[in-house]
Parts: structure tokens; C-alpha cells; sequence
């Protein structure tokens, strides 16, 4: 019995440890997730910045028609000045002209300005699409190196299986059957050790009969508060 209850231990240990790795593999995707997110924050930069120049693209164009049209207005206005036979005519068609000259030079200065600005957003733009490129690269290099741990971890879990099974193999089917029993009612876990007196799974004082009686390992003995195994350590 004392070989079986030794098997027992290193079986909950292989099963603690199969249980870690799986959680590990399980959160091993969740590591790309920042990187995922700067990907998607660089695009959606990159998207920003483009409606952004559309939207100055659009005015610039209107700006540009506004100035065709003072532009020929300024000209029949001036093809008018020949025509006037007054001075005060005169004086009103100058006026206008003035006024029209006026108003051609604020919309060449607004158009200038919203080049200039447009420009800038372009700059802008390469440069966020330059963060695309890096964050991709960065996510690449992350989903390789998440490929390879998980690579790593799940040729662990088949040798970690590989060992339970041999190690079940060898134990009693009735033990095993009655380990199976508690792991599905506790969780997971089956055997608990006794350390100075104390189970370690509910971390209970036992009785100082009970654990001579564990001592000996003639026979299985369960925690009468936690259900659990308890075995001797090795």
C-alpha cells in the first residue's frame, strides 16, 4: 500500500500540474491581445486622418470654385468700367471691384491656410501608417513567439499525459477509481498530505490517533472535513 499511496501523490502532482499548463496554453492568446489593440488604434488613426483630408480636399475644391467665380465677376465688373459714361457710375464700379479684390484675396489666404493644413495632415498620415507597419510587426513577432510557447507547452501536457497514464497503469483500479471520485467532487483535487498533524488540503488539526493510523499506510484514510485522501508524505 505504501507504493500506492506514493503514486497517489505523484499522480495529484502530475494533475496539478497538467491543470496549470492547460490554464497557461488557455491564456497564452490573451498576451497578443495589447498588441491586437495597437493595431487596431493605429488604423483607426490612419482612418481619422483621411476623412480628415477628404473633408479639407472638399472645401479646398470649393474654395477654388468661389475664386473662379469672383474672379470672372471681378472681370465683367471691370469690362463694365469702359462702358459707364459718369463719375459717380464710375466710383460705384471701382467700389465694387475693390470690394471684389477684397474678398478674392481672403479666400486666397483661406485657401493657402487649408493647403498648408492639408499638407500637414498628409504628414500626419504617412506617419500613422508608418505606426501600422510597426504594430503589425510587432504583432507578427508576438504571434510567432506565442506559437512557439504554445508549441511548447502542449508537447509538455502530452508528456506529463504520457507519465499519468503510465503511472495510472500502475496503480490499483479501486484506489484509482475512488481518486477519480473525489477529483470530480473536489475540484480537481484527490490527496492531501499530512504535515505536522495538518491536512494540507483544509489545513485541519487530526487527531493524533488518526494520523499514526495514516503513519502506518496500511490503509486509505479520507479528511473527515474536506473529503480528501490523505496520504503520508514520502
Amino acid at each position: 500500500m505504501r507504493e500506492q499511496f506514493q503514486l497517489l501523490i505523484t499522480l495529484q502532482q502530475v494533475d496539478d500540474r497538467l491543470r496549470v499548463l492547460a490554464l497557461e496554453e488557455q491564456a497564452l492568446p490573451q498576451r497578443l491581445q495589447v498588441y491586437e489593440a495597437a493595431c487596431r488604434t493605429a488604423r483607426e488613426e490612419v482612418t481619422q486622418v483621411q476623412a480628415l483630408i477628404e473633408r479639407q480636399e472638399r472645401q479646398q475644391r470649393a474654395f477654388e470654385r468661389e475664386l473662379t467665380q469672383h474672379q470672372e465677376a471681378i472681370q465683367k465688373t471691370q469690362s463694365k468700367a469702359r462702358e459707364v459714361k459718369t463719375n459717380k457710375e464710375h466710383s460705384a464700379i471701382l467700389t465694387e471691384i475693390d470690394a471684389g479684390k477684397q474678398r478674392l484675396a481672403a479666400l486666397e489666404d483661406q485657401l493657402l491656410l487649408l493647403m498648408e493644413e492639408t499638407e500637414q495632415q498628409r504628414q500626419a498620415q504617412q506617419e500613422q501608417e508608418h505606426q501600422v507597419q510597426v504594430a503589425l510587426h510587432k504583432l507578427a513577432e508576438q504571434q510567432q513567439h506565442v506559437q512557439q510557447q504554445q508549441e511548447t507547452v502542449r508537447n509538455t501536457i502530452h508528456a506529463e499525459q504520457a507519465r499519468r497514464q503510465q503511472m495510472v497503469t500502475s496503480l490499483d483500479s479501486g484506489l484509482y477509481a475512488q481518486y477519480q471520485k473525489v477529483a470530480m467532487q473536489q475540484g480537481g483535487r484527490s490527496v492531501a498530505q499530512i504535515q505536522e498533524g495538518v491536512c494540507s488540503g483544509c489545513h485541519l488539526k487530526l487527531p493524533p490517533q488518526l494520523v499514526s493510523e495514516i503513519r502506518l499506510q496500511t490503509q486509505l484514510y479520507t479528511c473527515p472535513h474536506c473529503r480528501l485522501m490523505l496520504c503520508w508524505p514520502a
